[in-house]
């Protein structure tokens, strides 16, 4: 059974390549991504700011918006 999908915006400062439950989905900022609603693992890659991970959770009836400051 599919999931329903829910959208998700994400960004940091500064800009990151993004992974969404381990699928490449391009660099911040990323605008209205369509994704399952439910929990999910996005990981932020900076060249030289390393990695960062974070969770959320999505929904069917608002969007969710994650960010990163990598240089924290």
């Amino acid at each position: 059974v599919s999931l329903p999908a829910g959208r998700l915006f994400v960004n940091a400062v500064p800009w990151a390549d993004v992974s969404i439950d381990g699928s490449p989905v391009g660099t911040t900022p990323l605008g209205e991504l369509s994704v399952p609603i439910g929990s999910h693992e996005v990981l932020f890659r900076h060249p030289q700011l390393g990695e960062r991970r974070q969770t959320v959770i999505v929904k069917a009836q608002s969007a969710a918006r994650i960010g990163m400051d990598l240089r924290k």
